[in-house]
C-alpha cells in the first residue's frame, strides 16, 4: 500500500505551532514503526519554492520519498472547482497511491480514484471566529464534507464536527496525539533551575504557553494573576510564547493592565521546555479552545501540576476535574490556584497524576492507529 501524506504547509513553514510542530513526530514515528507500506510525503506551494525545499526534511527510510510540485494553491482550486479536473490526482498518477492523508488542515484536493483522509485538529474558527483575522480556514467545511474518513485528536473535536458539520459518526476517528518522552520527560528541580538561570534569577514560577493572545485568554490570565498578587503569593508568572511579535503584544497588555511580576520569553528551543515545565509551582493553561492541548500534555509528561479551563477538550485531556476551571470566572480560577499553590502535598500529588496520564499521549501509539485507519479504508 501507498499512501500520500500532504504535509504541505508543514513542510514548507518556518512557524513554531500547530502542524509545523508536530508533523516530524509523527513522520518519524511512522518510519520507526512500519517498513511495509510505502509513505510519499506530498507538498504543493508556490511562494519561495526554492528556499522551502532546501529546509524540507523527511524520514530517512526506504519507503519514504518526498515529492514537491511548484503550483499555487489557488490554481488547484480552481481547476478542481470550476473545471471539475482532480488537478494533484493527476500530477500524482505515476505514484499509484491508494490513500491521500491531507494532515495540514488546508484545502483537500478532489480525487475520483484515490481514498482520502482529512485530518481536523479543531473547530475553533467556528467556535471563535473573532479571534482571526486571516480566512486561513476558508477551504476547512469543504475539505471535510468530500473527505472518505475524517481523523481528530480528541472527542471533543469529534462531537464539534457532528453538532456543526452534522458529520456521521462512522465517518471519524478519533487518534490522540503524541508527546515526545525522550524530551519531555521529569527534569529534577534542582537542576531544572539551575538551567533556567540563563534565562531568570527567580525560583518560584506559575508557568503558561501561548500562540494567541485572545484564544489562549491571556488578559483573563492577568487578571487571575493580580487576584493572586493581592493574596500575598511570592510566584512569578512566566509566560513563553513562540514569536518576538506576540511576546511584545503581550508585554503592551501587561503594561496596561499595570502588573508586575510577569515575565514574557520567546523562541525559547524545544528542548529546553523540559527545565520550565519541571521547574514551575504549576502549569496554568485557560485556553478559550482546544482540540487537544499539546502544551497541557507537555507539562503533565514533565511531571508538573496543571490546572486547566473547563472547556472543549481540556477536561478530556487531563481527565481530572479537580483542576478545571471555567475560564470566564476569575473568583473560581484565582481561588483554585492559590488553594493548589499554597498545598505542597496537593501539588505533589497532581504532579504523580500528571505522569500518570501522560502515559496514554504516545507518537508510537499514535502512527500505529494512524496505520490501522489507512488499513481498513482500503480493506486490508
Amino acid at each position: 500500500m501507498k499512501i500520500c501524506i500532504d504535509a504541505g504547509i508543514g513542510l514548507s513553514s518556518n512557524e513554531k505551532g500547530g502542524i509545523y510542530y508536530l508533523l516530524p513526530e509523527f513522520l518519524n514515528s511512522l518510519s520507526s514503526i512500519d517498513r511495509e507500506n510505502e509513505y510519499l510525503i506530498f507538498g504543493y506551494f508556490w511562494r519561495d519554492y526554492k528556499e522551502k525545499i532546501k529546509n524540507i526534511k523527511i524520514p530517512d527510510t526506504p519507503n519514504f520519498s518526498l515529492k514537491t510540485i511548484r503550483i499555487p494553491n489557488k490554481i488547484v482550486k480552481i481547476v478542481d472547482e470550476k473545471l471539475k479536473i482532480p488537478l494533484v490526482e493527476l500530477l500524482l498518477k505515476k505514484e499509484k497511491i491508494s490513500i491521500y492523508h491531507s494532515i495540514s488542515g488546508c484545502y483537500l484536493p478532489d480525487f475520483k480514484k484515490v481514498k482520502k483522509i482529512y485530518t481536523v485538529y479543531d473547530l475553533s474558527f467556528e467556535i471563535n471566529p473573532e479571534f482571526y483575522k486571516d480566512k486561513w480556514y476558508i477551504d476547512v467545511k469543504k475539505s471535510i464534507l468530500k473527505g472518505d474518513l475524517i481523523i481528530t485528536p480528541s472527542f471533543s473535536t469529534k462531537n464539534d464536527l457532528i453538532k456543526i458539520y452534522k458529520i456521521p459518526e462512522t465517518k471519524i476517528k478519533v487518534i490522540y496525539l503524541g508527546v515526545n518522552k525522550r524530551i519531555f520527560k521529569p527534569v529534577d528541580r534542582k537542576i531544572a533551575r539551575e538551567r533556567l538561570k540563563k534565562y531568570f534569577d527567580f525560583e518560584r514560577y506559575i508557568l503558561t504557553v501561548a500562540t494567541s493572545i485572545m484564544r489562549k485568554n491571556i488578559p483573563f490570565l492577568l487578571d487571575v494573576y493580580k487576584i493572586l498578587k493581592d493574596k500575598k503569593i511570592e510566584e512569578k508568572l512566566l509566560i513563553i510564547v513562540g514569536t518576538d511579535f506576540l511576546k511584545y503584544e503581550i508585554l503592551k497588555l501587561i503594561k496596561e493592565k499595570n502588573i508586575n511580576d510577569v515575565f514574557v520569553f520567546s523562541e525559547i528551543p524545544t528542548e529546553e521546555m523540559p527545565y520550565f515545565y519541571s521547574g514551575a509551582e504549576l502549569f496554568v493553561f485557560l485556553s478559550l479552545y482546544e482540540g487537544f492541548g499539546l502544551p497541557v500534555v507537555e507539562a503533565m509528561s514533565c511531571g508538573c501540576p496543571v490546572i486547566v479551563s473547563n472547556v472543549s477538550s481540556l477536561p478530556e485531556i487531563v481527565n481530572n476535574p479537580e483542576i478545571c476551571v471555567n475560564p470566564y470566572n476569575i473568583a473560581e480560577a484565582s481561588d483554585r490556584i492559590y488553594e493548589i499553590l499554597s498545598n505542597e502535598n496537593l501539588k505533589l500529588n497532581l504532579s504523580q497524576k500528571s505522569i500518570e496520564r501522560a502515559k496514554i499521549f504516545d507518537w508510537e501509539k499514535c502512527a500505529r492507529e494512524t496505520i490501522e485507519v489507512y488499513k481498513n479504508l482500503i480493506g486490508k
